[in-house]
């Protein structure tokens, strides 16, 4: 039985991430959110401790994924002067 490569473990990992952020997006009820965060977490934690990837590396999976499916993190914003905020 051939085990499955880095690539293989990491594409799971990015599916996994598209069904929960999926669910975000519809507005799910929240067990079936949870339970597919949970899934998330769990499978994260396992490619972890198996030594396939560090959690800098997972984070920076995660956040490619969620920008593709949900838009960035933060946005800019400029601030506005005022005399009020100035005096703050």
């Amino acid at each position: 039985m051939k085990t499955p490569s880095r690539e293989a473990w990491l594409e799971s990992l990015r599916s996994l991430l598209n069904d929960a952020f999926t669910l975000q997006q519809k507005g799910a009820l929240g067990a079936r959110i949870g339970r597919a965060y949970g899934m998330v977490d769990g499978y994260m934690r396992a490619l972890v401790e198996l030594g396939v990837a560090s959690q800098k590396e997972l984070a920076l999976v995660v956040a490619q994924e969620r920008t593709k499916r949900l838009g960035p993190a933060s946005a800019s914003v400029a601030a506005e002067t005022t005399s009020d905020t100035l005096a703050a």
